[in-house]
């Protein structure tokens, strides 16, 4: 029987923030995925909603759930990767039973193999307790007996991805509907051990947040958005790549949104972030949207596009907007079309070196006293910009009473599947008086 296949991949907002004060003197950074919560205007169009097919977790951990037993589809997708990162000399994967739920519920949700929302994938993470950022997700769907061929096609696309030697973990999702399958699968980074988190505590709670980072990385920390008040970082015990601290409800019922991040040789990342919910009870439902096709290819557009929502991030907060800096623009676009050619969003680039060294390079006179830089790839303006105000990082760096100018650089990367991502640099500067 013949078969239909549309594939994508989806990487949920990959970004890291970074601060460089007055000598360029590092200061510690973090980094998010996905996008927190819709915008107004979504909302307003009254979304359907979806609910999840299991139960939820009671806590975030990184320990896996046992495999889900599922369509034999599944577990011919599972061997079939075994057998090419085997092949390819790549470690072998650990598949989450976690995963498999968040990979079913986007098979089941997702309809005609559309990208579902970051807003969604994220929802259903933090609902099955999965902590880790960047989700890798790939769809494929076709006619009953297409699937040999459609496979093929699939596997062609995720070893395309731009380094899938660094994933560890995975999960598969398959729905059968009229004569037609879809499946969803799911690969994730795992780079720290944390112990288990409770997802929700009673009002004026307080709960330890724990773990370990892996040996690649150094100088671990907490930073926490509180439902009132500013981005905070948690006095943390550091030794020997384990870490410890506590939160804390000390800022009324609401969300608190945890960010776990650490240094590696290309400078900050963010290794785990999810919300944790004091005295109010976590959401037990998802919008089911798509996210939306990019209308344009146009990098000016999409920068303005990017510039208002800050401006717009700003004002809700009672700063006011930045000044376009068409200096730190010229920096800006240009390290995002470096994030291009080398697939890597980072801080630290064997090309370019530093923030302080690529505004260094524009001929900024008079130097800033302080500067800080946040780069994402994403699928869109709005999912750049939300995904960076849901990091507790980026949006320390957005809210910044000090910064008074900014420098907003766009690259389009390649098609992969349905989908164009966006490479983003966001670089912010402030002069003292």
């Amino acid at each position: 029987m013949g078969g239909t296949l549309i594939s994508a991949r989806l990487t949920n907002v990959s970004c890291t923030p970074i601060w460089v004060v007055a000598a360029f003197a590092l200061s510690s950074g973090a980094c998010a995925s996905g996008r927190a919560q819709a915008r107004a205007d979504v909302a307003a169009q009254s979304p359907r909603t979806g609910k999840p097919s299991g139960e939820p977790a009671h806590f975030y951990a990184t320990a896996v759930a046992p495999a889900l037993v599922t369509d034999p589809l599944a577990e011919r997708i599972v061997a079939e990767i075994a057998d090419t990162r085997r092949t390819r000399g790549y470690v072998s994967l650990i598949r989450d039973g976690r995963l498999d739920r968040v990979a079913g519920d986007i098979a089941r949700t997702t309809g005609a193999c559309r990208v579902p929302a970051a807003d969604t994938v994220t929802f259903l993470r933090w609902h099955y307790g999965v902590v880790e950022p960047d989700t890798n997700l790939f769809l494929a769907c076709g006619q009953d007996g297409s699937e040999a061929s459609e496979l093929t096609a699939l596997q062609s696309r995720w070893t395309e991805a731009s380094d899938p030697s660094v994933w560890r973990r995975m999960g598969v999702g398959v729905e059968r509907v009229a004569g037609t399958w879809r499946a969803a699968l799911i690969f994730q980074e795992k780079n720290l051990d944390l112990e288990p988190v409770p997802r929700a505590l009673a009002s004026q709670g307080r709960t330890t947040i724990s773990g370990r980072i892996r040996n690649v990385f150094r100088l671990p920390e907490v930073l926490v958005t509180p439902p009132r008040g500013a981005v905070g970082r948690l006095a943390t015990d550091v030794n020997d790549g384990r870490f410890s601290t506590w939160l804390e409800c000390k800022s009324g019922d609401g969300t608190y949104q945890i960010e776990i991040g650490a240094q590696d040789d290309l400078g900050p990342r963010v290794l785990a972030i999810f919300p944790v919910y004091c005295g109010v009870a976590p959401p037990v439902t998802f919008v089911l949207a798509e996210d939306a096709p990019l209308t344009s290819l146009n990098v000016s557009a999409t920068e303005r596009a990017i510039l208002e929502l800050l401006d717009h991030d700003r004002e809700a907060n009672g700063l006011p907007s930045l000044v376009r800096d068409r200096r730190l623009e010229v920096a800006a676009r240009r390290y995002s079309n470096e994030m291009v050619e080398t697939g890597e969003v980072a801080h630290v680039s064997r090309r370019s070196g530093s923030i302080g060294d690529r505004v260094d390079a524009v001929g900024l006179s008079p130097q800033p006293t302080i500067i800080a830089e946040n780069v994402c790839r994403a699928a869109s303006a709005a999912d750049a910009e939300s995904g960076f105000m849901a990091s507790p990082g980026h949006r320390n760096n957005i809210l910044n009473r000090e910064f008074t100018h900014v420098g907003i650089g766009v690259a389009f990367g390649h098609e992969e599947g349905s989908t164009v991502s966006i490479f983003v640099t966001q670089i912010f500067a402030g002069w003292a008086k």
